[in-house]
This record gives C-alpha cells, structure tokens and sequence, in this order.
C-alpha cells in the first residue's frame, strides 16, 4: 500500500508536536529548550564541518583515440 506524502507529512508533524507535548510536560519548558538549542547546534556544526566532494584527480593515461570507422566504396556499374 502506498502511503500519500501528504498523510505521511502530516502524521509525523503531529508526531513530533506530540513529541514536544509531553517532553515539555516530563523535562520542562527550559529543558526542552535546551535540548532544542543542543540538537539544531550539532546539526549546524555537522553541516559546517562535511568535508566538500573531492573532484577526481586527472588520470596520467592517455585518452584512448577512437577507432576508425572504415566505409566502402560504391562500385559504379557498368
């Protein structure tokens, strides 16, 4: 069963707002700020610190060439 991204969007929004509910109700409304704050933080800082996609370094072997393409030649008959 294929599932409509809308529905899967909307069923892990009120996921994660039910998440935020009762993590503010169990740690508290500072706690939860701080957990916010430390999350986003090392998301941030991983994001800064990937290493950029190394460019392929120039191969040393020559380009093969091509090969030929050999056409024949009509014959004119007589």
């Amino acid at each position: 069963m294929k599932i409509n991204k809308t529905l899967g969007f909307s069923v892990a929004a009120l996921g994660f707002l039910a998440l935020g509910y009762f993590g503010v109700q169990y740690f508290g409304r500072n706690n939860m700020f701080t957990i916010a704050a430390a999350v986003g933080g090392a998301g941030a800082i991983s994001y800064v610190l990937q290493k950029p996609a190394q460019p392929k370094a120039p191969s040393t072997d020559p380009e093969p060439q091509p090969t030929p393409v050999k056409t024949q030649r009509r014959r004119n008959k007589l």
